[in-house]
């Protein structure tokens, strides 16, 4: 509640299309449990056992900062297929004609171990449970079997594996990790702790969604001050140019310091979208459009 309170306050101050994909990711969030209830019935009515627990969320395309650029190519664990497969299914009956782009480098779960003096429950992202899983069967593996096994890319995975190497879950017969490791599971594993987060991979962010996340940041910056201008002329009728700018830096200086070129372009969209107007008789002075 108070995060729809806050979203609505915001739609009130900011207008619609800033809010626009606030609410539409709090939908996602305020839905994912009612969906995961009726993947449940699905299951039960069909007599399925998936064997393991789970919680998927669905994310709007387009509404979420995720870049479809990141995502890594994944042979997905044993363990997990029947329940992506059955999600599918349901998903494809629940809404005909929607596709699913699995993220599981985004998707995190716990994995207990069993072979050790203590029994552990860790928590990691999909990626590293689809590495250490497939020692189930094998105590050691070859840097090549595993890379084949997994499907991940050559670049991304020594950074995962490393990630299990720096955890201390496996083990290496090398100083470092290359192809001619032999990786192996640490039997003799031992933590303080009984139940915790191994650290995931660093994403390095590529230069085009540097350029994204600058350009989105910039269009956020954009409808900010253009509903400051718009608050600051309905409020005050008319306006000097100076005046104008001056108020909007001193009302968007505890957000951040916007150029006089930005503002400009900003009064320029308002202009075009009627929103204010020039004064017939002055070239610097503005007034609101009622």
């Amino acid at each position: 509640d108070t995060e729809e309170a806050m979203i609505n306050r915001l739609k009130q101050a900011c207008g619609y299309e800033f809010t626009s994909k606030f609410h539409r990711m709090f939908t996602d969030i305020l839905t994912a449990e009612d969906l995961n209830a009726k993947f449940a019935t699905f299951l039960s009515n069909s007599n399925t056992d998936v064997g393991l627990g789970y919680f998927i969320r669905v994310l709007q395309q387009g509404a979420w900062p995720l870049s479809h650029t990141g995502i890594t190519p994944i042979a997905v664990p044993s363990q997990l297929e029947k329940t992506v497969q059955q999600f599918e299914a349901f998903y494809g009956k629940q809404f005909s004609g929607r596709k699913l782009t699995w993220l599981h480098h985004l998707s995190n779960g716990e994995v207990k171990l069993g072979y050790t003096s203590k029994t552990y429950i860790i928590n990691m992202t999909t990626t590293q449970m689809a590495v250490l899983l497939l020692f189930e069967k094998s105590d050691s593996l070859s840097y090549a079997e595993l890379e084949d096994t997994t499907k991940l890319t050559p670049d991304q995975f020594p950074r995962y594996v490393q990630s299990l190497l720096d955890a201390n879950l496996l083990t290496i017969n090398t100083e470092s990790l290359d192809p001619s490791s032999v990786i192996s599971l640490n039997l003799k594993y031992s933590n303080k702790r009984t139940k915790f987060r191994i650290a995931g991979t660093v994403q390095k962010e590529t230069p085009q969604e540097v350029e994204a996340t600058h350009h989105a940041v910039e269009e956020d910056r954009k409808m900010y001050l253009q509903a400051a201008i718009v608050r600051i002329m309905k409020s005050r009728k008319v306006l000097k140019h100076n005046t104008l700018i001056q108020e909007i830096l001193s009302q968007s200086k505890a957000r951040f310091a916007p150029s006089i070129s930005i503002i400009k372009k900003c009064i320029e969209m308002l202009i075009d979208k009627q929103y204010i107007e020039r004064t017939a008789n002055s070239t610097d002075e503005y007034s609101y459009v009622a």
